[in-house]
């Protein structure tokens, strides 16, 4: 039997080599330029190698040089990283075979991941066969808790988060529950129940270079008065943090309903969000904090979907985290949506890359990380 000492001393060598540090450091700089250009502005027209490419084709490129050098840990990470590229891109096929080759080289902890995005991904196919299997292989994995008591494992278990695996069956019932209902355009007469807790979100829009709110937000502005004015109980979220020239979203959202007409005392500003997930993570918690029951969110014909799915994707997060905490519950907020008649969706349902993008926020919204490898997390 080889003995402890050797193989910490055979390690301990392969990391002084000079050729062994190259390389490594050569593999973190191309995993460091693919999360620069996942992070780019320049979504459809990156600079690479003096051509325009999009940001994704870059990312993919940076990574397949990085595989070159990568252990097996590293190298399940980058797979798995380059496959959610491929999901982004639209080309699911060739993101489900990205993951699983990704399995050949995870761990356990990596494994619950993969599997995870396997079992969404072929949900999104209709192959509920392939959802079944791989929703099992989860529980098998979680069956193996007897060797939690190892340090090791016990890192991995955070690093990778365990509970994003074993509840991915309630994410996917979220997206089946969304996307099985049309986009909603009409504020019915009555839409809420005047004794329960109702809250209307509204989703900040990007302002004019002067800080104006642009058509897209002012559509919005437009139907939150009109669903406010039909439930004058009502509290109303304003949500953006984005600033220009010194005013978000928000600010200029709740100067827009009170000229409007919209009593102050039922507007609350969330100015702090910078994208969907930050929207209803910090909403959530204004929502929970108020006793909400019940919340109608405004958005794009494109969007209202993909923004139910994230809010209730991460109060169900949100939710697990609490019950595996042993802390008290949240209250479950039930959602609906209202959009805006902005000539976008052409489809009462979701479809193409909108569709696939409801899968994607699900995911994010469930905290599974896009980018994952060389220490780099991001959702």
């Amino acid at each position: 039997m080889i003995s402890l000492c050797k193989i910490v001393n055979e390690r301990y060598d392969t990391l002084c080599n000079p050729a062994f540090r190259d390389r490594d450091r050569l593999r973190m700089d191309y995993i460091k330029l693919a999360l620069e250009a996942y992070n780019s502005p320049h979504r459809h027209n990156f600079i690479l190698n003096g051509q325009s490419v999009s940001n994704l084709d870059a990312v993919l490129h940076y990574l397949t040089y990085a595989l070159d050098s990568a252990d097996s840990d590293e190298t399940a990470d980058i797979l798995m990283t380059m496959a959610n590229m491929h999901s982004f891109q639209g080309k699911i096929d060739e993101a489900i075979t990205g993951y699983n080759r990704a399995l050949l080289k995870a761990n356990q902890w990596q494994q619950a991941t993969l599997h995870a995005y396997l079992a969404i991904w072929h949900h999104y196919q209709g192959n509920l066969k392939s959802v079944t299997k791989h929703l099992g292989y989860l529980e098998e994995l979680y069956h193996l808790d007897q060797i939690s008591h190892l340090e090791q494992v016990t890192h991995l278990k955070k690093q990778y988060d365990k509970h994003c695996g074993q509840t991915i069956g309630g994410v996917i019932e979220i997206i089946e529950n969304v996307l099985a209902k049309p986009i909603c355009y009409r504020c019915p007469a009555s839409s809420t129940d005047t004794n329960s807790p109702h809250a209307i979100v509204t989703l900040g829009y990007k302002l004019n270079s002067d800080g104006s709110i642009a058509l897209p937000l002012k559509l919005r502005l437009e139907k939150t008065l009109e669903l406010a004015t039909q439930n004058p109980k009502s509290i109303v979220v304003v949500t953006g943090g984005l600033e220009t020239v010194g005013v978000t979203e928000a600010e200029q959202m709740q100067r827009w309903l009170e000229v409007s007409g919209v009593d102050n005392r039922r507007i609350i500003k969330e100015d702090k969000a910078t994208n969907t997930i930050e929207n209803a993570q910090n909403s959530l918690a204004l929502l929970q904090a108020k006793g909400i029951k019940a919340a109608t969110l405004v958005s794009a014909s494109i969007h209202v979907h993909r923004s139910q799915v994230l809010f209730e994707t991460v109060q169900h997060k949100s939710q697990q985290l609490k019950l595996n905490s042993n802390s008290n519950s949240l209250n479950t907020i039930s959602f609906d949506h209202i959009a805006v008649q902005d000539g976008l969706s052409q489809e009462s349902f979701p479809y193409g890359q909108t569709r696939i993008n409801c899968y994607i926020d699900a995911l994010r919204g469930y905290g599974m990380s896009a980018f994952k490898c060389g220490g780099y997390r991001q959702v």
